[in-house]
């Protein structure tokens, strides 16, 4: 018994198949293709950022070196910042009390160099109280004459006397004294 064999249809399954083969070996070029290239993009991509990180690493070291160089100028500097904000608040809770002391020694000194300047306090808000005294008792009556004048209130907001005492000093002689509270006008 003989066998035939037909080679027109063998030749078409084995094109058949070289096609089905030739589909894959494209498949698999372009998958191996696309996966090199993205292995190509992603190993640019992670290079890029390894340089990135170690220039900011390098940065870094430098900084850390500059500031352990500069640390004592870093502590002046502090030191310098805080006693400036220290000065700020002073002189913003400053009472200015040189200025208001002059006037108010100047406007005595208006009326007699026989008025005595015991004692001045004077706020921030330029409220002041003070006492003086007198060593004989006309020249304390002269002065509340004085003191009811513009000459002496012009410097003044208020002013009030708040109290007045006599006093025995230890040389049997008497003083006079008067207390005043008020507020002076600002300069």
């Amino acid at each position: 018994m003989r066998r035939k064999i037909n080679l027109i249809k063998s030749g078409r399954r084995f094109a058949d198949k070289l096609s089905v083969y030739i589909k894959a070996r494209n498949t698999l070029v372009f998958t191996f293709l696309f996966f090199l290239l993205t292995n190509f993009f992603i190993y640019y991509f992670l290079s890029q950022q390894n340089k990135n990180v170690s220039d900011l690493s390098r940065k870094k070291a430098e900084l850390v070196q500059f500031f352990i160089d500069n640390k004592e100028a870093e502590a002046e500097f502090i030191y310098f910042s805080n006693k400036q904000r220290q000065f700020t608040r002073l002189l913003k809770d400053d009472v200015n009390f040189y200025p208001y002391y002059n006037l108010l020694k100047a406007s005595l000194e208006k009326f007699s160099f026989f008025v005595k300047l015991d004692s001045v306090f004077i706020d921030k808000d330029k409220t002041t109280s003070f006492a003086i005294s007198f060593d004989n008792y006309n020249n304390l009556i002269n002065f509340l004459k004085f003191a009811e004048s513009e000459d002496f209130l012009e410097n003044f907001d208020q002013l009030s006397l708040i109290n007045f005492s006599t006093a025995d000093a230890r040389t049997s002689r008497k003083e006079y004294r008067l207390n005043f509270e008020g507020r002076f006008r600002v300069l």
